[in-house]
């Protein structure tokens, strides 16, 4: 629509979404294979293309916009990176790997196609054979409740934010004893110390820049390729100045 368009406002809110690994199951306790599986990826395409342009491709855990956000190109989409990676890996190569299964929810009939082209993504750059699980909502929330029966690979996990702080983002969801990371198995000790000082201090600014080197070091991790941020679209009446969207207004 030649009027509608131009006014047209989509920008991310305060969620983001990865894929899941368990990262206490072969072959995602490497993380060689958790880098492969992450430049193999196009987050470009995914959202454009096969979610219809409902999200913004990100690289990092806390979207751009809120408290404690950093901005990194690391382990993006990069086809001869991610073979080198698998190739660096302790198994070598596609074949030595051992069955991979990926789970994900059935209730939406969409996500059926958008599993389909994940691995036939992950088969066309790294020549990786995917098994798909499509799995009825109720039972895998319940799989994903219980750390003995979290999925070895899930499209998708995430999380939205309950309250504008990167503590939300990072502790509650990342340290050690968090229950969301020990349903995955993930832990680094590193990280919770700083965690902990960031969550103690009284300096905003000191907080900021702990959170800031969290997010850092957990990009390094890599417990699972961060994928996309949701979005909001809106229509913004010309007559409307000076307005600038923020991760905070979701309709």
């Amino acid at each position: 629509d030649s009027e509608l368009s131009s006014q047209v406002v989509q920008y991310s809110v305060a969620s983001t979404y990865q894929m899941n690994f368990n990262l206490s199951m072969e072959p995602f306790n490497d993380i060689k294979v958790r880098q492969a599986f992450s430049q193999a990826f196009d987050r470009e395409t995914y959202c454009t293309v096969i979610r219809n342009g409902d999200c913004n491709p990100t690289l990092s855990w806390i979207p751009v916009g809120l408290p404690g956000s950093i901005e990194t190109d690391k382990y993006g989409f990069d086809p001869e990176a991610a073979k080198a990676a698998l190739a660096e890996s302790s198994y070598g190569s596609a074949e030595a790997l051992p069955e991979i299964t990926m789970y994900y929810n059935s209730n939406d009939s969409a996500n059926t196609a958008r599993a389909e082209w994940v691995a036939g993504q992950y088969k066309e750059v790294l020549g990786v054979d995917i098994k798909l699980a499509p799995t009825e909502g109720t039972a895998l929330v319940a799989l994903r409740k219980d750390p003995a029966t979290f999925p070895q690979m899930l499209l998708v996990g995430g999380w939205i934010q309950d309250y504008p702080d990167p503590q939300n983002w990072l502790s509650v969801y990342w340290s050690c004893k968090a229950t969301f990371a020990e349903r995955f198995h993930y832990c680094n000790e590193e990280l919770d110390k700083i965690l902990q000082e960031a969550d103690t201090s009284t300096d905003q600014a000191k907080r900021l820049e702990l959170y800031q080197q969290a997010g850092e070091m957990l990009v390094d991790d890599i417990p699972g390729p961060f994928l996309y941020n949701g979005t909001n679209v809106s229509l913004v009446s010309p007559r409307v100045t000076g307005y600038t969207a923020t991760p905070l207004d979701v309709e």
